[in-house]
């Protein structure tokens, strides 16, 4: 297993770094380092200046800093035995980061996110959003203040029409550290909508053979908030959702909920792409 981590050495990015050490220890997977180098400035502000030597000289220092980054990872308690590192110039960031995951082989992609609102959780969110858009490998986005102690709870936040195919892929990463599921679906006040919960439950139980599996049904009309409650009510160590293409409305109006969720829970999230 491959696990691909793009740093820009902020804060919130080393946290990513960090938390993908330690996971890839449990899964003994290889972890690869990935610094997208790109001038963030208006043509004009470059007018009398080589931009290809600048972005050489930043990716020079940006090699530098990795190579420190992987020796600090190396001297830590267990270390992870494969660790390698790349600088790419590109832009956009989500293009070059699923170019590079798709021809290396890459099982999963970890980002780090902070939490901020307005025009700032926009801008620090848009990366890591943008990634989870574009990339079909699966995406953790790791909160600024979230640390890997395992996983033993996973909270996933479905709309139970498709639950046993999301099983299928969940069920596995449960195994592998011994966790329970918890499925929630947030429904709406006004919604109609009857769901034979304990069909499903019995369902998937057959199917695959896992029972450590309970399905919680939040009434709110506010997603996020159903959500973040029920996280909080089970100490949930991480957070999965399937996600899809951006449909014209949420390009224009931002109303994905995998997205919105990339940074605002205070929990790790698996993205999956349907």
């Amino acid at each position: 297993m491959k696990i691909l981590v793009p740093t820009d050495f902020s804060k919130s990015a080393t946290v990513a770094v960090h938390y993908a050490a330690n996971l890839a220890k449990h899964l003994n997977a290889d972890l690869v380092l990935l610094n997208v180098v790109f001038i963030n400035a208006p043509p004009n502000a470059m007018v009398g200046f080589k931009t290809e030597q600048i972005e050489e000289k930043i990716a020079d220092n940006a090699k530098q800093d990795l190579i420190l980054l992987v020796n600090e990872l190396k001297k830590e308690p267990n270390a992870v035995k494969n660790i390698s590192f790349k600088t790419i110039v590109g832009y956009p960031i989500e293009n070059v980061v699923d170019a590079y995951a798709m021809h290396n082989q890459i099982d999963l992609i970890i980002m780090g996110t902070k939490g901020a609102s307005g025009l700032t959780k926009v801008l620090i969110g848009s990366n890591a959003a943008a990634t989870i858009n574009k990339s079909t490998i699966p995406v953790i986005t790791v909160p600024e203040h979230a640390r890997f102690n395992g996983i033993k709870q996973i909270v996933h936040a479905s709309d139970l029409y498709d639950a046993e195919e999301e099983m299928k892929i969940l069920i596995p990463l449960a195994q592998l550290f011994g966790a329970a599921i918890s499925i929630l679906y947030v429904s709406p006040i006004s919604s109609k909508r009857k769901i034979g919960v304990e069909k499903i439950k019995k369902e998937i139980e057959k199917k695959y053979n896992f029972s450590n599996l309970s399905i919680s049904i939040s009434v709110s009309d506010d997603i996020t908030d159903g959500i973040d409650e029920h996280i909080a009510g089970l100490k949930a160590d991480i957070l999965t959702m399937f996600t899809h293409e951006l449909t014209f409305f949420e390009k224009l109006f931002g109303k994905s909920v995998t997205r919105e969720m990339a940074f605002h829970t205070w929990i790790p999230l698996l993205s999956i792409k349907k």
